[in-house]
């Protein structure tokens, strides 16, 4: 289980809105002082996610902290499917192409519409993905609001 500290935003009819901070891993980075990366990281904008719950998760009020969870097998499968199925359609193309052209400008043109093609297929499947539960985060954990309220006491 990936697990992601969070904060929650709003409690809404359908949904209850968390927001978590990135973690960024830069400063054990040896590449850390050349990376676009590392300045994206130091942005707000980028550090914050927010998060929509089913509202099932009711019971919360705004300023909760919680630890929400998503399975590693659904975070693999979304990663294959939005960076390895675009690049598996690419070489498939490209492979067919070569069967029957040779020229370069043939197989490059096979090679951009193989992706393009792979993240149509990625977008379609992403919005079905969305609506299969496995493929959310859930709530894991709530601390109590006490023990919540005297660790920001001690800050």
């Amino acid at each position: 289980m990936i697990t992601e500290n969070g904060k929650v935003l709003a409690v809404e009819d359908r949904n209850v809105w968390v927001e978590t901070l990135k973690t960024s891993t830069c400063g054990a980075c040896r590449a850390r002082h050349g990376c676009g990366q590392r300045m994206l990281a130091a942005t707000d904008d980028y550090t914050r996610v927010r998060v929509a719950l089913p509202a099932e998760y009711g019971n919360l009020q705004p300023g909760d902290e919680v630890t929400l969870g998503i399975d590693e097998s659904s975070f693999l499968k979304g990663v294959f499917l939005a960076y390895g199925l675009p690049l598996v359609a690419m070489l498939v193309a490209v492979v067919a192409a070569a069967q029957f052209f040779t020229e370069e400008w043939v197989l490059m043109l096979a090679a951009i519409m193989g992706l393009v093609a792979g993240g149509g297929v990625v977008r379609l499947t992403a919005s079905n993905m969305a609506l299969n539960q496995c493929f959310r985060a859930r709530l894991i954990s709530r601390a109590e609001t006490a023990i919540v309220q005297t660790l920001n006491m001690l800050d």
